[in-house]
């Protein structure tokens, strides 16, 4: 179910609707604000320019950990694909072994 949370940023007060808590918002409230003003902005005000750069900091962000996650999770299929097939090949020695000792 959706929470109503009202957050600040820059000054201006959103009430959003959103299925996570107000304590992960109010944090998501806060990275916003920490962007906008590594970018000029201020608490209480926030220029265009500030809001377009730190939009773009927080896509950069976004795409680099995305691809992150991405290859991460390549290299986790490719690591249970070797695993599988190491698997596979210890259980065919293992059968090859136990069927000559029972020759």
């Amino acid at each position: 179910m959706a929470n109503r949370v009202t957050i600040q940023i820059a000054g201006q007060h959103y009430t959003m609707l959103a299925n996570e808590t107000v304590e992960y918002m109010n944090e998501v409230a806060e990275l916003a604000q920490q962007t906008i003003a590594s970018c000029g902005g201020s608490a209480a005000f926030a220029s265009t320019r500030a809001l377009v750069l730190a939009t773009v900091n927080l896509a950069d962000e976004y795409i680099k950990a995305k691809t992150a996650a991405e290859a991460a999770e390549a290299k986790c299929r490719a690591l249970e694909a070797e695993n599988a097939a190491l698997r596979q090949q210890a259980e065919r020695s293992n059968q090859s072994h136990a069927g000559r000792r029972r020759k």
